[in-house]
């Protein structure tokens, strides 16, 4: 990632993280929408970025996977319902249904690298 996409990332990312922090309270309606903001313009970068690579990249259909998958959670997220069993609410649903998608986020991470190292050594040799 050049700078010219990192630096307004990391400028937003800063801005959200001094209003978090320098106020006495924390308000979680503007944490939640922001982070929501960030969700869905990554699986929207996400799902250009397959759709334009879809038939290059035999490995996308893990990344199209994560993007259904991380939707559903978020509707966990954002849905709430009350405890089950004094236990077993939606904010721990959530949280149990993240590890399955990032242990396939970084299938999908580990595959990527292999065809882009395999793709420079191509062009190198």
């Amino acid at each position: 990632l050049n700078y010219k996409y990192g630096l307004p990332i990391f400028l937003l990312w800063s801005y959200h993280a001094y209003n978090l922090g320098f106020y006495k309270k924390i308000d979680f309606g503007y944490n939640m929408r922001f982070n929501v903001f960030i969700g869905v313009t990554h699986h929207l970068l996400l799902t250009g970025w397959g759709l334009w690579n879809w038939n290059y990249r035999p490995h996308i259909k893990k990344a199209v996977w994560v993007i259904v998958f991380s939707s559903l959670a978020l509707l966990l997220e954002l849905f709430d319902f009350p405890p089950y069993f004094l236990v077993l609410d939606a904010h721990a649903t959530w949280h149990a249904a993240t590890v399955p998608i990032t242990v396939l986020w970084w299938s999908f991470i580990v595959d990527d690298c292999v065809f882009e190292f395999n793709r420079f050594k191509r062009k190198v040799v």
